[in-house]
């Protein structure tokens, strides 16, 4: 059983590729929503959320491995449940900026992404080996989480 999380039903997506590559794997999924969205919550909230969430996928679903389909929770926590739980493979998800880069022409990247992601030492720590190689606009989308939450519970595209 790998156990996937985020803080609401984005993740969905990554639970859905995960699927379509392990087909005979089974997944427990847990949308944290009444906490969400982590991006405007602070670091101590989204540790003590992914600690609490990673025990219970842990106890109530004997997971083997944890995929974080989270950014913030990732940049957050990842590091933490590691050496929490280090008998417990943990994958998370990260902003895109090598690929971004690999396919920009212009070499003028945006990154969106909530404004916790974004003040986190795990990005800076994966953007400064690329910030001489490209333009990058960090822009933080206050709200963009929640809007997106809402128009996929609600069945917009």
């Amino acid at each position: 059983m790998i156990g996937v999380f985020d803080s609401g039903i984005g993740g969905l997506s990554i639970l859905q590729a995960l699927r379509a590559a392990l087909p005979q794997q089974d997944f427990v999924y847990l949308a944290d929503s009444g906490h969400a969205p982590y991006g405007e919550r602070n670091d101590a909230h989204v540790i003590a959320r992914s600690r609490i969430i990673t025990r219970h996928l842990r106890t109530s679903h004997r997971i083997e491995a944890l995929v974080i389909a989270c950014n913030t929770a990732t940049a957050a926590a990842i590091h933490l449940l590691r050496a929490e739980h280090p008998d417990l493979p943990i994958v998370g998800v990260e902003p895109a900026l090598k690929p971004a880069l690999a396919l920009s022409r212009t070499r003028r990247i945006g990154v969106m992404a909530t404004r916790g992601t974004l003040a986190s030492a795990k990005f800076a720590t994966l953007l400064r080996p690329l910030a001489g190689q490209a333009e990058f606009i960090c822009q933080p989308c206050d709200g963009l989480a929640d809007a997106i939450e809402h128009s996929m519970q609600a069945g917009e595209d």
